[in-house]
């Protein structure tokens, strides 16, 4: 599926400022997935402030597949002169390369990692009349139980999906893995009991929280969360290694110039100052940045991801193909 959607900003007091760029014209935006998903929701919500930031026009082009690798691969095949960048997240990004085979592109080296935008933590909930109240009471059926507890994501090879396998693999438990077609098949399937769990990003999950449909007893955030309160970090419950979240930034290919990329940046740090912007953002259930991250830290976040979830990706056979 493919759609633009430009923002032409053509008046002199904007590209007055730009005049001694090496670079102008129009920026592609490149979204791996289809429109109304958080990739596409982020796109439309930067889009403005970035193309002013940039005196430049600024279309977004949605290029939808393969678990967002078609997109992708088109960011990794473009001239690295800034013309061509794209929305970078968990799943094309960290999961694909390391579950295909082969894998199309490496997520951390393939690619400039410009800048982070926000980020999802994945919150962990039991349907609403579940007989469990809390984590520990959840691990200690697992525990106890002959076939363990099952857990529901939103499909093979997602982010929950690695964040459970991890979690019976530093409980030495048995946890059975239920894949969904999507987020709202999975919720929807927790609030009718089908599974004992949900691990899910917080983002749509707020209505059936305050429905007291289900019921958070985990989040995987490194700091309490605000939205969240009162419910304990993994950090709280002794299991680190499950701080974890769904990330989500602009990336270009690889060999963009230094300049280019910290035009960019910063672009993207006035976008993110902008109060609105940020409020657009959390009702998309994408949150804040808890710390500047540079273009840098962006790129280690990428590294990082590949380091820890390598092994587990491998050990359970987690595979896209």
């Amino acid at each position: 599926m493919r759609r633009r959607s430009a923002l032409i900003l053509g008046t002199a007091c904007l590209a007055a400022p730009h005049v001694a760029r090496a670079q102008a014209g129009t920026i592609r935006l490149i979204v791996p997935f289809a429109p109304g998903g958080a990739s596409d929701t982020t796109a439309r919500v930067i889009q403005p402030g970035f193309a002013a930031a940039m005196g430049r026009t600024v279309v977004i082009e949605n290029r939808a597949g393969a678990s967002g690798s078609i997109g992708t691969l088109q960011v990794v095949r473009a001239t690295p002169d800034g013309s061509v960048i794209g929305i970078s997240n968990t799943s094309p990004h960290g999961i694909v390369p390391l579950a295909s085979n082969p894998a199309p592109y490496d997520g951390d080296r393939d690619f400039t990692h410009i800048a982070m935008v926000a980020d999802t933590p994945t919150v962990m909930l039991l349907p609403g009349n579940s007989p469990f109240n809390s984590f520990q009471e959840l691990m200690e059926a697992a525990r106890t139980r002959p076939n363990g507890v099952t857990y529901g994501s939103s499909g093979v090879a997602g982010m929950q999906h690695l964040q459970g396998e991890m979690m019976a693999k530093l409980s030495g438990l048995r946890f059975i893995h239920v894949p969904y077609r999507g987020t709202g098949p999975g919720l929807q399937a927790t609030i009718a009991g089908e599974v004992d769990c949900f691990l899910t990003p917080m983002a749509g999950t707020t209505g059936a929280i305050e429905a007291r449909q289900v019921k958070p007893i985990a989040v995987s955030t490194a700091e309490p969360f605000a939205p969240l309160p009162g419910v304990p970090t993994y950090v709280q419950l002794g299991l680190p290694q499950l701080t974890v979240s769904s990330w989500t930034g602009i990336s270009g290919p690889k060999g963009m110039p230094p300049a280019i990329v910290a035009e960019m940046h910063a672009a993207m740090q006035r976008v993110l100052a902008d109060a609105d912007t940020g409020r657009r953002l959390v009702a998309a259930g994408l949150y804040p940045l808890t710390r500047p991250y540079s273009s840098a830290d962006y790129q280690q976040v990428h590294a990082d991801f590949a380091r820890v979830w390598g092994p587990v990706v491998r050990e359970a056979r987690i595979t896209l193909d």
